[in-house]
């Protein structure tokens, strides 16, 4: 019997990790950070596509934010805008930006399960629409609630993505516009083909939750030989999609300069990582003034803009 795409969702998070002792480290240290108030812990981003060299990005699915977080003012931004970044550093770098380094992002459970179920900008529901791991889960009740949030994230996804592709398409073509678009709702330091990447390294993840959600999400797509289906959408529905994403870049821009902003409150270093990220992934390298490093919010803009005109990011 074919597996069903919550049982694609539930193997993919639980699927085994190679042994790294960074990994243990890291959840060491976010179980000291935040202690009891920890749901579940989810592992995402380049490391799971095998760049074992990249810093590794960690999402803490929290109870509550009042005793989890360093303070009342983190925990207020935590609530209003989720979530909140940051720095982890585990024992000693050996020169490399990411050796012993984490991103660390929070958001409490039922915030979580709300972006992905009805946020309008794509921010949750298209990162977790692609492959992630679960670390730690505090329970089964947690489980079931990580897998339901994690498959709704998919069949999100692919519901928006689905008026982007031609009336003819297969998988590669639905998950490729679908990114092409959740990327450019961001300010995001990535090459134009970062989206093709990140299909071809998982394609067979994403080939699979396709053939398994689309009969229950469009039933005017028709299966045609070869992984191709046929689409029929109505050129009003179509148009209004194309407005919605609009929308939603331009909200988005809105979004990533909020979380800058409070990220640089928050992340250790913060002008630093991003130079970092943006030459690991555009090619754009900066050097920052001292008193830009210094006081990022306040000088680091004229840098970004700078790089921003070169290319480093859209």
């Amino acid at each position: 019997m074919p597996s069903t795409s919550r049982q694609i969702v539930a193997q993919a998070l639980s699927a085994a990790l190679t042994d790294d002792p960074r990994l243990q480290a890291m959840l060491d240290l976010l179980h000291r950070r935040h202690g009891e108030a920890i749901a579940a812990i989810l592992l995402y981003g380049s490391y799971l596509r095998g760049q074992h060299d990249a810093m590794l990005d960690f999402y803490v699915l929290l109870d509550r934010y009042t005793g989890a977080l360093p303070s009342r003012w983190q925990a207020a931004g935590n609530w209003l805008l989720p979530p909140n970044v940051y720095h982890l550093r585990s024992g000693t770098g050996d020169g490399d930006p990411a050796a012993g380094m984490a991103k660390c992002a929070t958001v409490r459970l039922d915030q979580f399960r709300r972006g992905i179920e009805r946020g309008f900008h794509p921010y949750f529901w298209a990162r977790f629409a692609q492959p992630c791991r679960l670390l730690y889960v505090r329970d089964e009740g947690v489980r079931e609630q990580v897998i339901d949030c994690v498959h709704a994230a998919v069949a999100r996804f692919i519901r928006r993505a689905l008026p982007l592709v031609p009336e003819q398409f297969d998988a590669a073509a639905l998950w490729i516009a679908g990114l092409r678009h959740t990327y450019a709702s961001e300010l995001r330091a990535e090459q134009a083909n970062r989206p093709q990447q990140l299909y071809r390294a998982q394609a067979a993840h994403f080939d699979a939750l396709t053939a398994a959600l689309l009969p229950a999400l469009a039933p005017q797509v028709v299966p045609l030989v070869a992984g191709s289906y046929q689409l029929t959408l109505p050129a009003t529905r179509r148009a209004a999609a194309k407005l919605g994403w609009s929308a939603r870049q331009v909200l988005g821009k809105v979004l990533s300069v909020a979380r800058l902003i409070k990220g640089a409150l928050t992340f250790h270093q913060p002008l630093e990582y991003v130079l970092w990220k943006i030459e690991r992934h555009s090619g754009v390298a900066a050097e920052p003034t001292p008193l830009q490093r210094r006081f990022p919010l306040l000088f680091g803009w004229i840098l970004l803009w700078r790089i921003r005109r070169r290319g480093g990011f859209r």
